[in-house]
Protein backbone atom coordinates (compact mmCIF):
# COMPACT_ATOMS: atom_id res chain seq x y z
CA UNK A 1 0.00 0.00 0.00
CA UNK A 2 1.45 3.55 -1.09
CA UNK A 3 1.92 5.76 1.74
CA UNK A 4 -0.78 8.28 0.95
CA UNK A 5 -3.47 5.27 0.28
CA UNK A 6 -2.12 4.35 4.23
CA UNK A 7 -2.50 7.67 5.76
CA UNK A 8 -5.74 8.26 4.40
CA UNK A 9 -6.77 4.92 5.54
CA UNK A 10 -5.35 5.84 9.01
CA UNK A 11 -7.80 9.40 9.00
CA UNK A 12 -10.84 7.38 7.46
CA UNK A 13 -10.90 4.81 10.11
CA UNK A 14 -11.21 8.22 12.45
CA UNK A 15 -14.26 9.96 11.32
CA UNK A 16 -17.18 9.98 13.90
CA UNK A 17 -14.46 10.73 16.86
CA UNK A 18 -15.22 12.93 19.38
CA UNK A 19 -13.84 14.96 22.11
CA UNK A 20 -14.65 13.42 25.97
CA UNK A 21 -16.08 15.31 27.69
CA UNK A 22 -17.72 17.28 25.18
CA UNK A 23 -16.28 21.04 24.63
CA UNK A 24 -13.33 20.20 26.16
CA UNK A 25 -10.53 19.70 23.72
CA UNK A 26 -9.73 16.15 25.00
CA UNK A 27 -8.96 13.80 22.96
CA UNK A 28 -6.88 10.33 22.34
CA UNK A 29 -4.94 12.18 20.07
CA UNK A 30 -3.96 14.90 22.84
CA UNK A 31 -3.25 12.41 24.91
CA UNK A 32 -0.75 10.86 22.65
CA UNK A 33 0.82 14.06 21.88
CA UNK A 34 1.40 14.88 25.24
CA UNK A 35 -0.69 18.17 25.41
CA UNK A 36 -4.55 17.35 25.97
CA UNK A 37 -7.59 19.87 26.48
CA UNK A 38 -6.34 22.40 23.34
CA UNK A 39 -7.43 22.89 20.22
CA UNK A 40 -6.26 19.76 18.29
CA UNK A 41 -6.92 19.85 14.51
CA UNK A 42 -2.92 19.60 13.94
CA UNK A 43 -2.38 17.13 16.43
CA UNK A 44 -4.97 14.70 14.59
CA UNK A 45 -2.72 14.78 12.09
CA UNK A 46 0.19 14.30 13.61
CA UNK A 47 -1.33 11.52 15.24
CA UNK A 48 -2.66 9.92 11.33
CA UNK A 49 1.35 10.26 10.42
CA UNK A 50 2.36 8.85 13.32
CA UNK A 51 -0.48 5.87 12.85
CA UNK A 52 0.70 5.37 9.68
CA UNK A 53 4.23 4.98 10.46
CA UNK A 54 4.80 8.12 8.40
CA UNK A 55 6.33 10.38 11.09
CA UNK A 56 8.96 11.34 9.48
CA UNK A 57 6.82 13.38 6.62
CA UNK A 58 5.24 15.74 9.36
CA UNK A 59 7.41 18.72 9.96
CA UNK A 60 10.17 16.30 9.36
CA UNK A 61 9.00 14.41 12.32
CA UNK A 62 8.55 17.30 14.97
CA UNK A 63 5.74 18.07 16.99
CA UNK A 64 3.58 21.10 16.17
CA UNK A 65 0.11 22.08 17.72
CA UNK A 66 0.23 24.87 15.39
CA UNK A 67 -1.21 25.89 11.93
CA UNK A 68 1.01 28.72 11.42
CA UNK A 69 4.34 26.53 12.82
CA UNK A 70 2.82 24.02 10.50
CA UNK A 71 2.54 26.18 7.46
CA UNK A 72 5.96 27.77 8.16
CA UNK A 73 7.64 24.89 7.76
CA UNK A 74 6.65 23.13 4.95
CA UNK A 75 6.83 26.60 3.12
CA UNK A 76 10.68 26.85 4.44
CA UNK A 77 11.13 23.34 2.56
CA UNK A 78 9.93 24.58 -0.78
CA UNK A 79 7.02 21.90 0.00
CA UNK A 80 3.73 24.21 -1.10
CA UNK A 81 1.91 23.67 -4.29
CA UNK A 82 -0.60 25.64 -5.71
CA UNK A 83 -4.36 25.11 -4.71
CA UNK A 84 -5.25 24.05 -8.18
CA UNK A 85 -3.09 21.40 -8.19
CA UNK A 86 -4.00 20.28 -5.00
CA UNK A 87 -4.45 16.54 -4.81
CA UNK A 88 -5.08 13.53 -2.23
CA UNK A 89 -2.45 13.42 0.43
CA UNK A 90 -2.00 17.01 0.56
CA UNK A 91 -2.60 19.34 4.02
CA UNK A 92 -5.22 22.79 3.47
CA UNK A 93 -4.60 25.22 5.74
CA UNK A 94 -7.84 27.24 6.08
CA UNK A 95 -9.07 30.49 7.22
CA UNK A 96 -12.55 31.12 7.82
CA UNK A 97 -12.59 34.62 8.58
CA UNK A 98 -10.80 36.57 5.78
CA UNK A 99 -7.30 36.32 7.42
CA UNK A 100 -4.35 35.25 5.45
CA UNK A 101 -2.94 33.17 8.60
CA UNK A 102 -4.47 29.52 9.06
CA UNK A 103 -6.75 29.21 11.65
CA UNK A 104 -7.46 25.19 10.69
CA UNK A 105 -6.70 22.38 8.87
CA UNK A 106 -7.46 18.99 7.28
CA UNK A 107 -6.34 16.20 5.06
CA UNK A 108 -6.84 16.51 1.38
CA UNK A 109 -8.89 13.49 -0.16
CA UNK A 110 -9.83 14.61 -3.17
CA UNK A 111 -10.52 18.03 -5.27
CA UNK A 112 -13.22 19.31 -7.65
CA UNK A 113 -14.24 23.24 -9.53
CA UNK A 114 -13.35 25.54 -6.80
CA UNK A 115 -13.12 23.02 -3.53
CA UNK A 116 -11.60 20.29 -2.02
CA UNK A 117 -12.52 17.43 0.15
CA UNK A 118 -11.31 16.61 3.54
CA UNK A 119 -10.66 14.26 6.82
CA UNK A 120 -10.49 17.08 9.56
CA UNK A 121 -10.21 17.15 13.22
CA UNK A 122 -11.87 19.56 15.60
CA UNK A 123 -14.50 20.51 12.99
CA UNK A 124 -18.08 20.24 13.39
CA UNK A 125 -20.47 17.89 11.41
CA UNK A 126 -22.95 20.66 10.44
CA UNK A 127 -21.62 23.59 8.17
CA UNK A 128 -24.20 25.61 10.01
CA UNK A 129 -24.02 24.55 14.16
CA UNK A 130 -21.15 25.10 15.87
CA UNK A 131 -17.57 25.83 14.82
CA UNK A 132 -15.44 24.41 11.48
CA UNK A 133 -12.01 25.00 13.60
CA UNK A 134 -13.01 24.10 16.92
CA UNK A 135 -15.91 21.92 16.79
CA UNK A 136 -15.23 19.41 18.85
CA UNK A 137 -15.12 15.61 16.13
CA UNK A 138 -13.34 13.80 12.92
CA UNK A 139 -15.38 14.41 9.95
CA UNK A 140 -15.30 14.65 6.11
CA UNK A 141 -15.78 18.28 4.51
CA UNK A 142 -15.92 19.99 1.48
CA UNK A 143 -13.66 23.50 1.47
CA UNK A 144 -14.03 25.83 -0.74
CA UNK A 145 -11.01 28.09 -2.11
CA UNK A 146 -12.02 31.51 -0.79
CA UNK A 147 -11.30 29.76 2.73
CA UNK A 148 -7.64 28.02 1.54
CA UNK A 149 -4.34 29.79 2.89
CA UNK A 150 -2.41 27.37 1.23
CA UNK A 151 -1.50 23.71 0.82
CA UNK A 152 1.62 21.84 1.57
CA UNK A 153 2.66 18.60 0.13
CA UNK A 154 4.93 16.33 2.20
CA UNK A 155 7.54 14.06 0.64
CA UNK A 156 5.71 10.86 -0.39
CA UNK A 157 8.95 8.94 -1.46
CA UNK A 158 6.78 6.20 -3.21
CA UNK A 159 5.00 8.62 -5.47
CA UNK A 160 6.34 9.32 -8.61
CA UNK A 161 5.67 12.47 -10.51
CA UNK A 162 2.80 13.24 -12.66
CA UNK A 163 3.02 11.29 -15.40
CA UNK A 164 2.16 14.70 -17.83
CA UNK A 165 5.47 16.47 -16.34
CA UNK A 166 8.00 17.27 -19.07
CA UNK A 167 5.16 16.16 -22.17
CA UNK A 168 4.99 18.58 -24.51
CA UNK A 169 1.40 19.23 -23.57
CA UNK A 170 1.92 20.05 -19.70
CA UNK A 171 1.14 23.73 -20.26
CA UNK A 172 -2.18 22.81 -21.87
CA UNK A 173 -3.04 19.80 -19.18
CA UNK A 174 -2.06 22.43 -16.46
CA UNK A 175 -4.24 25.30 -17.46
CA UNK A 176 -7.46 22.73 -18.45
CA UNK A 177 -7.55 21.52 -15.07
CA UNK A 178 -7.31 25.17 -13.77
CA UNK A 179 -10.30 25.99 -15.55
CA UNK A 180 -12.25 22.88 -14.05
CA UNK A 181 -12.49 21.53 -17.44
CA UNK A 182 -10.50 18.28 -17.51
CA UNK A 183 -9.10 16.20 -14.57
CA UNK A 184 -7.36 12.86 -14.22
CA UNK A 185 -8.32 9.60 -14.04
CA UNK A 186 -9.13 7.68 -11.09
CA UNK A 187 -5.30 6.11 -10.18
CA UNK A 188 -4.47 9.95 -10.26
CA UNK A 189 -2.78 9.29 -13.93
CA UNK A 190 -3.53 11.50 -17.10
CA UNK A 191 -2.42 9.11 -19.47
CA UNK A 192 -1.96 12.38 -21.61
CA UNK A 193 -1.16 10.28 -24.79
CA UNK A 194 -4.24 8.20 -24.84
CA UNK A 195 -7.18 8.41 -27.05
CA UNK A 196 -10.35 11.01 -25.60
CA UNK A 197 -13.82 9.43 -26.02
CA UNK A 198 -16.71 11.04 -27.37
CA UNK A 199 -18.11 10.39 -24.02
CA UNK A 200 -15.09 12.71 -22.39
CA UNK A 201 -15.27 15.22 -25.23
CA UNK A 202 -18.67 15.73 -24.13
CA UNK A 203 -18.15 16.31 -20.90
CA UNK A 204 -15.34 18.72 -21.59
CA UNK A 205 -17.42 20.80 -24.16
CA UNK A 206 -20.56 20.72 -21.72
CA UNK A 207 -17.96 22.16 -19.32
CA UNK A 208 -16.86 24.67 -21.93
CA UNK A 209 -19.65 25.85 -22.20
CA UNK A 210 -20.58 26.34 -18.86
CA UNK A 211 -17.86 29.28 -18.89
CA UNK A 212 -19.64 31.09 -21.14
CA UNK A 213 -16.90 30.60 -24.10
Amino acid sequence: MKCIDRLIETARAEVGGTESPPGSNRTKYGAAYGWDGVPWCVIFLWWCFRAAGLSELFCGGRKTASCGVLYSWYRAQGQTVPVSEARPGDIVLLNFYGGKDPEHCGLILGTGDGWVSTIEGNTSYSYNVGSQDNGGCVAYKTRLYRNIVGVVRPMYKDEPKTDYEGHWAEEHIRWAMDKGLMTGYEDGTWQPDRPVTRAELAAVLHRLKGEGA
